[in-house]
């Protein structure tokens, strides 16, 4: 019987979702066909235009105002639109209303910025699907959480035809739960050259305290735990883990108060754990979560586990330092603490890295080389 739970749980359910991306590719190849009949083709020198989408919330994010500058800077100010949806209006009617002012060439689909019930969030990303696809836009699916079935399957509908998804996982550890297979991952953060710009001129502060490690970021299993065990471990052996968390859903403090943090920490810890809830599976497998480029960028050493496909961007022990249990992690942040030549040594190289990243567009230019003859540039 476990037996047979575990199977339905972890391969007949993860592998339900792809019923509603074989519908819509019926249905958008349809859509092509009368297309091709009733409506011009795109004029083929068109310079690309970007909509991006996010909620009032998500415009007040980090990621958001990164992924917005960090656009305007791999194309021009004027090629990229930002859409605010609100809870006051139809979703897709905002959507729909904003393509029509600015005409755009490709979509940045979020689906946590739509209806969060399962059935509407579907309809609602069936309907844009159709709709980008009648327009000839060329989506691009921002998948933070591709644990999230919803989420997933929502992704899936709207590149059942076109486009691709930007997922901060191994593609190669996801493809039996995944549609298709225009992946982009494990994706960097959208940092702009800009705000490393900021982070450089950020001064470090110097302090008189014994070393000590932080965590900051949101709470939840199996993270909570983990770290606390980390905690707990550090303290035996003199040593603090500050642990500046937030519940999900809590204020966030200011952007510059965050930066601040990160760039004057003598050592950041993070875990790449997946959230346990209900509605996702596969939670097994870690993920590139923001905070690698971020801790990194802001000079500060790394103590994070070594997440699959990272080896594109940062060497472990060389970038960044990487533990596989919390007894390495424990004893990892002891000797750095303790050795402030040796961190700042790793900190120094894991910041000409990131520069270098980020320098290069690597988040753009990786989408590109995904969307083939329909890249942004």
């Amino acid at each position: 019987m476990n037996i047979f739970k575990a199977w339905y749980r972890n391969t007949l359910v993860p592998r339900i979702v792809f019923i509603p991306f074989w519908l819509s590719w019926l249905v958008l190849s349809l859509v092509q066909l009368v297309r091709l009949v009733v409506k011009p083709s795109r004029p083929e020198n068109k310079p690309s235009t970007l909509c991006i989408e996010a909620g009032i919330k998500g415009w007040e994010s980090i990621e958001f105002k990164e992924l917005y500058a960090s656009a305007c800077e791999y194309l021009n100010i004027e090629q990229v639109h930002k859409i605010e949806v609100t809870p006051d209006e139809d979703y897709f009617f905002q959507i729909k209303k904003a393509l029509d002012i600015t005409q755009p060439t490709h979509y940045l689909y979020d689906p946590r910025t739509g209806s969060q019930h399962g059935i509407k969030g579907l309809w609602q990303s069936f309907n844009i699907a159709v709709l980008l696809c009648y327009r000839k836009i060329t989506p691009i699916v921002l998948l933070t959480d591709l644990a999230v079935r919803t989420w997933r399957v929502q992704s899936a509908v709207v590149t059942a035809k076109t486009g691709a998804v930007v997922i901060f996982m191994s593609p190669r550890k996801i493809y039996p739960i995944f549609s298709h297979r225009r992946l982009v991952g494990p994706s960097l953060m959208p940092l702009s050259m800009n705000t490393m710009k900021f982070l450089d001129s950020l001064p470090k502060a110097s302090t008189n305290t014994p070393s000590q490690a932080i965590f900051t970021g949101s709470l939840y299993e199996p993270r909570t735990s983990i770290l606390q065990e980390i905690q707990a471990g550090l303290e035996q052996r003199g040593f603090t883990l500050e642990i500046k968390g937030r519940e999900l859903g809590s204020a966030r403090i200011s952007d510059v108060d965050y930066w601040v943090r990160l760039k004057n920490a003598d050592l950041v810890v993070t875990t790449a754990n997946q959230m346990e809830q209900s509605g996702t599976d596969w939670t097994w497998i870690p993920h590139f979560l923001y905070r690698y480029l971020e801790v990194i960028s802001c000079g500060t050493l790394l103590v994070a586990p070594e997440v699959p496909g990272i080896h594109r961007f940062f060497a472990p022990n060389e970038h960044f330092v990487s533990f596989s249990s919390v007894q390495e992690a424990i004893e990892a942040i002891e000797y750095y603490l303790i050795n402030q030549e040796k961190r700042e040594e790793i900190a120094k190289d894991g910041k000409h890295r990131a520069k270098a990243l980020v320098e290069a567009r690597s988040f753009w230019l990786s989408i590109d080389v995904a969307l083939g003859k329909e890249s942004l540039t």
